[in-house]
């Protein structure tokens, strides 16, 4: 178990940072950091000298990402931050109809291999995957997944089209996997070039696109 646990807790006001020792039973609560920010996501990255990386948005400054060392608090924006992606005509249509949000948010975040430590991913929405190669200071799209033939069959869930879920191999680190809503779970083999659905025995949602390999 480890000496030291830091929680990030991500709200509408801000960044609060919980921190304990082993036996975890008082807990140092930090914050609000970064006021006037909405944050949905944050965590910290411990391959290397830790380091605290989030995932928030405001009405002013828009959406992006920001890093900061555990210790200082200095989070510094990130200096290309993602370009988002659009709907698809049908998703965007049914957004419309239905009166889904289809703003766009960086929905989360993960570090990528652990021999590659500069190496993050950022999900977004509408649903994109992103990689950082330089801890979060500019981020490219993983084309694989962005421009995948069965994004024409993406929909809007009730929260949105996104980028929800980002998980590495822990055992290979050129596989990973990222679920979308509403179009299930992709994987790829080869470090994010290619990908495939992984949706077989689940079942699709209610009004699912038929004969796809999306849907669920």
């Amino acid at each position: 178990m480890a000496d030291r646990v830091i929680l990030c807790v991500g709200t509408k006001r801000g960044l609060f940072l919980l921190e304990s020792g082993k036996g975890r039973k008082r807990w140092k609560v930090t914050g609000p950091l970064l006021k006037g920010w909405s944050v949905p996501y944050a965590f910290v990255d411990t391959r290397g000298t830790p380091r605290i990386h989030v995932a928030a948005s405001s009405m002013t400054y828009g959406c992006t990402t920001l890093s900061s060392s555990i210790k200082k608090h200095n989070f510094k924006p990130a200096k290309q931050a993602p370009a988002f992606p659009k709907l698809n005509p049908k998703a965007a249509k049914f957004a419309k109809q239905y009166g889904i949000d289809a703003s766009p948010l960086i929905w989360s975040l993960a570090a990528g291999p652990e021999r590659k430590k500069k190496v993050l991913y950022a999900g977004t929405a509408p649903a994109g995957l992103f990689r950082s190669e330089d801890s979060g200071q500019t981020w490219e799209p993983v084309a694989g997944i962005n421009n995948h033939k069965t994004r024409k069959d993406w929909s809007p869930g009730a929260g949105g089209q996104c980028l929800h879920s980002i998980q590495m191999d822990p055992h290979d680190p050129s596989r990973m996997y990222v679920a979308i809503s509403a179009a299930g779970a992709f994987r790829s083999d080869d470090g994010g070039s290619s990908w495939k659905t992984i949706n077989s025995c689940v079942a699709d949602y209610v009004g699912a696109p038929k004969e796809s390999a999306v849907g669920t």
